[in-house]
């Protein structure tokens, strides 16, 4: 690979591992902002990343890992969190003095932890990151400009970090649109497993409950808008899911016990025909969930 073309701001030579909705979406803003020279594009799926090139998504692409990461500034790891934790290894032996290494997965615990074994010393070039964006679709074409425009990033660096590489992917994501934060990675999954992983459970049993009725054809037929409202983000990668839940695993098993919990409230409440009890809880998710809504659009 040829070394990055020169670019007077921002990352001139950004590998991007996993050319998919998130990835993509990332290399389209900062292509948008002129803040990267050249994007190389990485990934199992050569057809994928023909895509990416034929789109203008990256500048280049390989299937070879250690030519993807070399001479790069900053490497962004947009693959499933299991994925990662196998591909950290084998890119800390291609790093560079000065190379940043960030990602975007929605689980932080085990992606530190195998950033920390494969990095050792070097960690300080690595800063965890999670953009909480997307959508039901993946692929890099699905990917979106505006995707992270007024969304949010958290960072979850570690006491280790470097400042100088905290601030060029603060700075990356803010380029994007996105208002970045930070928390520290504990935190992080414990909260996104109420707010993201456990929503994502609940959509995949209620469509997998549709689906194993005997007469599940009608019921497909008979779905309405609710169903469906509630169960859009039934379909999401599943690979991608799948490692969340068990990267993830003691805090989405705390959030389900919580929900069963809350059903077996719901359940009890029906049962002793509590109308009094049944319209509180209502009108307090009412309430709630205007909270929520006041807060996205401000």
């Amino acid at each position: 690979m040829k070394g990055g073309k020169e670019h007077s701001k921002g990352i001139g030579r950004l590998s991007i591992i996993g050319v998919g909705l998130i990835g993509g979406s990332l290399a389209k803003a900062l292509k948008k902002a002129d803040f990267v020279g050249e994007v190389i594009g990485f990934g199992r799926s050569e057809a994928n990343l023909r895509r990416a090139l034929d789109l203008g998504v990256i500048d280049r692409w390989t299937l070879d890992l250690n030519e993807a990461v070399a001479g790069a500034d900053v490497i962004m790891l947009a693959t499933p969190v299991a994925a990662a934790d196998q591909l950290l290894p084998r890119i800390s032996a291609s790093l560079r003095d000065n190379t940043i290494v960030t990602d975007a997965g929605s689980v932080k615990g085990s992606v530190i932890d195998a950033a920390v074994s494969a990095f050792g010393g070097r960690i300080s070039h690595f800063v965890p990151g999670h953009p909480i964006a997307g959508g039901e679709n993946s692929g890099v074409g699905a990917s979106c400009v505006d995707l992270f425009h007024q969304q949010k990033v958290i960072l979850t660096p570690l006491p280790s970090t470097g400042t100088w590489a905290l601030e060029c992917v603060r700075e990356m994501w803010e380029t994007t649109g996105a208002s970045v934060s930070e928390m520290d990675p504990d935190s992080h999954d414990r909260l996104l497993a109420l707010t993201s992983h456990l929503p994502h459970a609940l959509a995949f049993c209620l469509v997998n409950m549709l689906a194993d009725q005997s007469n599940a054809d009608e019921c497909y037929e008979l779905a309405a808008s609710g169903f469906y409202d509630i169960t859009r983000i039934a379909s999401s990668d599943p690979v991608m899911w799948r490692d969340i839940f068990l990267g993830n695993q003691d805090a989405v098993l705390s959030r389900l016990a919580e929900y069963r919990e809350s059903i077996g409230n719901l359940i009890r409440l029906i049962e002793s025909g509590d109308a009094d009890g049944l319209l509180a809880e209502f009108r307090k998710s009412n309430i709630s969930r205007s909270l929520i809504q006041s807060r996205r659009s401000t």
